[in-house]
């Protein structure tokens, strides 16, 4: 399915009714080089995130995923500022 949709003065986009049905009401907006997305979010992220990667993080805890993440992330930025 493909609409037009077009921002208001305030920026404001109005997701057509067909496509909320479908995807729901929470979507992530990713600036993309030569466009943006809208990605839609589960009611639960951390549920998705398990759909997503399967059984990678079956046997760890929202806060080991959380601390994985966020020594990930750490790491990622330094290798970045250091590079």
């Amino acid at each position: 399915m493909s609409k037009t949709a077009e921002a208001d003065d305030r920026g404001r986009i109005v997701i057509p009714h067909e496509i909320r049905e479908k995807h729901g009401d929470r979507y992530r907006v990713v600036e993309l080089k030569n466009r943006v997305e809208l990605i839609p979010l589960e009611d639960d992220p951390i549920e998705g995130l398990r759909d997503a990667v399967g059984d990678a993080f079956d046997d760890k805890s929202i806060e080991e995923i959380k601390r994985e993440s966020r020594e990930t992330a750490r790491e990622n930025a330094i290798d970045d500022v250091t590079e």
